[in-house]
């Protein structure tokens, strides 16, 4: 079943095995179709992964493949061959190809480079795996066909007699300190070397991967700092906390070293922290209650639409993708634009009642009542306890090590 646009008109064909999904009006949902339910075969490789590199093919396929006159608006359908020819060469080292302009001599070069780690090399390096993840390169395949601003860039680029030479790499292991891009498009002219162009950052994300920002470590400076990033100040707890860890161990916590999971675990250490980590928790959720849910423009508002712009692009224009199961992609532009959107909603700030604290942050009405369901469910912060492993006196001892996670949820992409 093909789901409604949200105009309420859509237009669904099928040409050389590629879906296309049309909405009439601007939507962030995407071309998307449901496809039969499979159950996902295990795999060694990381899914988010693999998705960054069918995504770069596919983009990469949107490029290559041109119209056949200046005049035609609409491009004709990336493929499955399409993108799993440029896949095959990616494999090889890389991809490289030549294409004329539209009705032009003038050639444009396209290139895709892949840096992602060597799991998912090595998985997508035997063609046999990719009917496993069938699921994400139709994800990928239906982005590059339905993505209005990616398709009117790639008709662009092809009528414009000038030459061109477009770059796409997925960089999911470079510069993560810089940005927050896992798939790049970078565009120049060498005959227009002072034009400039407008590259784009891809963030993707797939289901169960939609983490965009992480503090870890131990400490009551960690919470400091996630907490106090988005306006908050959570230090009228620590002297709480502290005195609430200290009365459970009997030697510094953030020292202690085990031989073994199992005996961190009986400590009961673990589960103590989590106790700790929620009064903290408690004490920030009522905080951002406070400001997120005042029809006014607060400090703490503009502050969390801050950090979640940043958490989501380092303050580069970057484009979020959602891949959800079933092939559905939906899509978020991290810009001041969304941000204007953030800071004039209102929102309700909740904790749950028991295990691994979690804040969820939901949409609310004008009159500042909370919207439920997960269309309304903008993000969550949420804590976890790990028992990290490590190498002490050249002997492999454990310590608790608590991560803070930010995480995008689907009313992140709907708002």
């Amino acid at each position: 079943m093909l789901p409604l646009c949200p105009s309420g008109v859509m237009v669904a064909t099928y040409a050389l095995g590629a879906y296309i999904v049309r909405c009439g009006g601007s939507s962030p949902l995407l071309g998307t179709k449901y496809l039969k339910s499979l159950m996902a075969e295990k795999i060694e490789a990381n899914r988010g992964d693999l998705f960054e590199v069918f995504f770069a093919a596919a983009v990469a396929a949107r490029f290559v493949k041109r119209a056949k006159t200046k005049s035609a608006k609409i491009l004709p359908a990336v493929t499955i061959s399409d993108v799993e020819g440029i896949l095959t060469e990616m494999m090889k080292g890389g991809y490289v190809k030549n294409v004329n302009d539209v009705g032009s001599a003038v050639i444009d070069n396209v290139s895709v480079t892949v840096s992602v780690p060597k799991r998912a090399q090595d998985f997508l390096s035997s063609r046999g795996n990719w009917s496993k993840v069938s699921d994400l390169r139709n994800g990928a395949l239906l982005f590059a066909n339905s993505h209005s601003r990616l398709n009117a860039q790639a008709r662009g680029l092809s009528i414009n007699e000038r030459q061109d030479i477009i770059r796409i790499s997925a960089a999911g292991t470079e510069d993560q300190k810089g940005t927050k891009a896992d798939v790049k498009i970078e565009v120049n002219s060498p005959t227009n070397p002072d034009r400039r162009f407008r590259n784009i950052d891809y963030s993707l994300k797939v289901s169960g991967g939609e983490q965009f920002h992480q503090v870890s470590g131990q400490g009551f400076d960690k919470f400091l700092n996630i907490f106090g990033e988005m306006g908050l100040d959570v230090s009228p707890v620590s002297e709480q906390y502290q005195k609430f860890i200290d009365n459970f161990f009997d030697i510094e916590v953030y020292t202690k070293k085990y031989f073994s999971r199992d005996e961190a675990k009986s400590t009961g250490g673990g589960e103590q922290l989590k106790k700790g980590a929620r009064l903290v928790y408690k004490y920030a959720a009522q905080q951002l209650n406070e400001g997120l849910n005042s029809e006014e423009q607060t400090g703490i508002k503009t502050k969390f639409a801050d950090y979640i712009i940043f958490g989501l692009s380092r303050n580069i224009n970057t484009e979020l993708v959602k891949f959800v199961n079933g092939s559905l992609v939906k899509t978020r532009v991290a810009n001041r634009e969304f941000r204007n959107v953030l800071v004039g909603n209102r929102y309700v700030a909740e904790i749950n009642a028991s295990g691994d604290p979690k804040i969820s942050i939901y949409l609310a009405t004008s009159d500042g009542r909370k919207l439920s369901g997960s269309s309304n469910l903008i993000m969550q912060i949420r804590y976890k306890m790990e028992v990290a492993s490590g190498i002490s006196a050249a002997k492999k001892i454990y310590r608790f090590y608590p991560r803070n996670y930010l995480e995008a949820q689907p009313g992140m992409f709907l708002i």
